[in-house]
């Protein structure tokens, strides 16, 4: 049940524009009985410190963590500034980030840097075989067009990173989910988009309470919704154990008719560790008093580690979503607070 926390918390936000208050206000009812949250943390939450928690996920590829934040801040004025996701997101853990253009250009990737290390897994690739995710094209690219032991050979694979991503993005603006393809590095393929709709569809209260906004994320881009805006952006993280660079889909929900406004990153591609995530968060007013509740759940799908290490790794990961849950909340109370 935690681990579809915060798309309950949407049918009880609904409920209590509807319906008369519970006896505690939303959320604070909500991450007590829920999330399971203490007073240690309730009255932590209401001084503005972040509040996290691990959750269980479906399975064992399933990870994920949930955090909370009181901000003194108003809903129009989050929304406002999380549609700037490029300074919204800046953060010491996240070095580099870039916003794609309509249609997507090498110009918006000149931040990104490849690392040293990344540079020695790509020269031994091939396909079923490579521990930086990418699917077939990449991989044949970086075989015929890179001689390793050319001193421009990193330039060299940077560009067709870089050539990849601006490919997968404009497959994924006229193809939607099914375009989001099918790794290569292992011997078994893995298709993203149904890591992606196995994440949506065990998100069975979103489905229930806010159908429009589920539709929208699955269907797009052959779908509309009043009031959503969407943006595709790029990052570098250090959350993990190593760099990781993704591909993102921010969509942002304001509709006035709703009482909370709704934020979804969905990931479209991770270099290491992630088939795909799904970050919802939450903009609650405070009921009774002045501020904005952030709830932050997210969810990823990745390939368990194997070995006699896999427990130590694994916690590693998990330890990395929670600690990037925590940073990203403490981001957006300093934006959000900033004079």
């Amino acid at each position: 049940m935690a681990v579809r926390s915060l798309t309950l918390l949407l049918g009880c936000a609904v409920a209590a524009g509807a319906h008369a208050q519970t006896q505690e206000a939303q959320p604070r009812e909500f991450l007590r009985r829920v999330i399971e949250f203490g007073e240690d943390k309730l009255g932590a939450l209401e001084k503005g410190e972040v509040v996290t928690r691990q959750l269980p996920g479906a399975d064992k590829p399933e990870i994920a963590a949930f955090g909370a934040l009181k901000v003194a801040s108003t809903r129009s004025q989050f929304v406002e500034r999380i549609k700037d996701i490029q300074n919204f997101r800046k953060v010491p853990q996240v070095p580099e980030i870039g916003v794609f253009s309509v249609p997507a250009k090498l110009e918006d990737l000149a931040a990104l840097t490849l690392e040293d290390g990344d540079l020695e897994v790509l020269r031994r690739c091939t396909p079923g075989n490579c521990n930086f995710k990418l699917g077939v094209a990449g991989i044949e690219a970086l075989q015929k067009d890179v001689k390793f032991d050319a001193p421009d050979a990193k330039a060299k694979v940077l560009r067709i990173l870089k050539e990849q991503a601006l490919a997968y993005v404009e497959a994924y603006r006229k193809g939607g989910t099914d375009a989001m393809g099918t790794l290569a590095t292992r011997k078994e393929p893995r298709l993203l988009s149904g890591e992606f709709k196995l994440l949506l569809k065990q998100s069975h209260y979103l489905l229930e309470y806010v159908p429009a906004f589920t539709a929208y994320l699955e269907s797009y881009p052959k779908g509309t919704l009043a009031a959503a805006s969407d943006v595709i952006y790029w990052t570098k993280d250090t959350f993990g154990l190593k760099p990781v660079l993704s591909i993102h889909h921010l969509t942002v929900w304001d509709d006035p008719a709703q009482p909370i406004a709704l934020v979804s990153i969905k990931q479209l591609y991770a270099s290491h560790f992630f088939n795909a995530g799904l970050d919802l968060i939450a903009a609650v007013p405070a009921e009774g008093g002045p501020g904005l509740y952030l709830l932050d759940l997210y969810r990823g799908r990745i390939d368990p580690p194997t070995g006699m290490l896999a427990g130590v790794l694994l916690g590693k990961v998990r330890g990395g979503v929670e600690e990037g849950v925590k940073a990203n909340l403490k981001t957006a109370k300093q934006r959000l607070e900033a004079k």
